[in-house]
């Protein structure tokens, strides 16, 4: 029994255009939390926050655009969500590290 053509819209699109934006936002966040960590005086999470911008944005950027889906009609992104996912989660570490070393 054959499947239906399955017909996505343009939810391909819409989802590629939703991680682009988290992309962006991690890499806004590193900027501005390493000009935080500039202005406090902590070089060493300076340094880590534009790392971690750097980290954030050239993958992004050398990625090839696929066009939306692959040819099998699925999507393989499960690389791409964990990158994306452990760099959100580094920026939170290094914002509330920030945050603990402004304190003391």
């Amino acid at each position: 029994m054959t499947r239906p053509a399955r017909d996505p819209g343009l939810q391909p699109e819409r989802t590629a255009l939703a991680w682009q934006r988290t992309v962006l936002g991690v890499v806004i966040g590193s900027v501005l939390l390493a000009a935080v960590n500039l202005r406090v005086g902590q070089p060493v999470l300076c340094v880590l926050a534009g790392v971690l911008a750097v980290a954030t944005l050239v993958p992004a950027v050398l990625r090839p655009p696929s066009g939306g889906l692959p040819r099998d009609g699925r999507l393989h992104s499960w690389g791409f969500l964990v990158r994306v996912a452990s760099l959100v989660g580094a920026l939170g570490f290094l914002g509330a590290a920030s945050a603990v070393v402004s304190l003391l």
